[in-house]
């Protein structure tokens, strides 16, 4: 498994829109506060465009119509973008690009030099090969997984200083990671995160989403909330965040509340699999559903 490191200009542009339009619950409203104190007030058409930016990606919404895949995969998005959408839909898009673009170039202008520091910390650091190896072997195990071989592209967007995150809806080998400000002396916290999206990109599919829809059916919100008390309790200040990357972070998850009662709990029990080189079963997904039901339909 190898980690490529990528600065888009595209995938910056459609970032800070669709974030500043609040379209979806994931939106960072602390993002937005820190945009628009930079960048001074928005104008009538300037805000309009972002609810009307709104009204189009509700719907093409993630999954196969997920209208921001081209601008994270394409050099130029627009090619493919107006063979997706209505005719209407894409003139519109384009117009509210056009509109926005004087406005993110200036702080494109402060955040690409600090992307780069970023690509080059994180290249130089998380791509070590006995520590992938290391990690690889034990995801594999626990998700009963075959060895991962996979190039993983990690696309760098806009953060703020006190806030970081990461996505995995692009496509089957990407991720999204919102680094920009965030400190360059906690590097590690940013691996564990790339860790925690390329578990959700690479090793959850085969055996262990199945085991939860087997068992679960469509109780969407029981079926999130396992997989990422799984997943947290791994990377990024998990079990193996702990082992690997140094994490002190005693928070599982950002919607994990701080000094959670279960989160020992949670550690100890995946721990147990990890130590005697079993994958995850139906007793583990019991045993986190009982131990932490009460955050169903907050941890997703």
């Amino acid at each position: 498994m190898k980690f490529e490191f990528i600065i888009s200009k595209w995938a910056n542009f459609y970032f800070f829109i669709q974030n500043l339009s609040e379209w979806h619950f994931s939106n960072r409203k602390n993002y937005n506060i820190l945009w628009r104190e930079e960048l001074g007030q928005f104008s009538p058409e300037e805000e309009n465009s972002l609810k009307e930016f709104k009204e189009i990606h509700l719907r093409y919404p993630f999954g196969e119509s997920y209208l921001g895949r081209q601008f994270f995969i394409e050099k130029n998005p627009w090619i493919i973008l107006e063979q997706k959408l209505s005719q209407e839909d894409f003139i519109n898009l384009k117009n509210i690009f056009s509109l926005l673009e004087k406005k993110f170039n200036l702080l494109w202008n402060k955040e690409e030099p600090l992307l780069l520091q970023w690509q080059k910390k994180l290249s130089d650091k998380i791509n070590e090969p006995h520590l992938v190896k290391s990690i690889v072997d034990i995801l594999n195990i626990i998700f009963n997984t075959s060895p991962s071989e996979f190039k993983i592209n990690i696309n760098l967007l806009f953060s703020s200083p006190v806030q970081t995150g990461g996505g995995a809806s692009i496509d089957n080998k990407s991720i999204s990671l919102e680094i920009s400000r965030y400190p360059l002396n906690d590097a590690n916290h940013a691996m564990g995160i790339i860790w925690h999206e390329t578990i959700h990109l690479c090793f959850e599919k085969q055996y262990f989403l199945p085991l939860l829809y087997k068992k679960y059916l469509n109780d969407f919100d029981t079926i999130n909330l396992i997989k990422e008390s799984a997943i947290s309790s791994l990377f990024p200040n998990g079990v193996l965040g702990r082992k690997f990357l140094n994490s002190k972070n005693i928070t599982l998850n950002a919607k994990i509340p701080k000094n959670y009662v279960k989160t020992e709990e949670l550690i100890k029990l995946i721990n147990i699999y990890i130590k005697k080189n079993k994958p995850l079963d139906n007793e583990y997904i019991e045993k986190v559903y009982f131990s932490i039901s009460e955050l169903k339909g907050i941890l997703k």
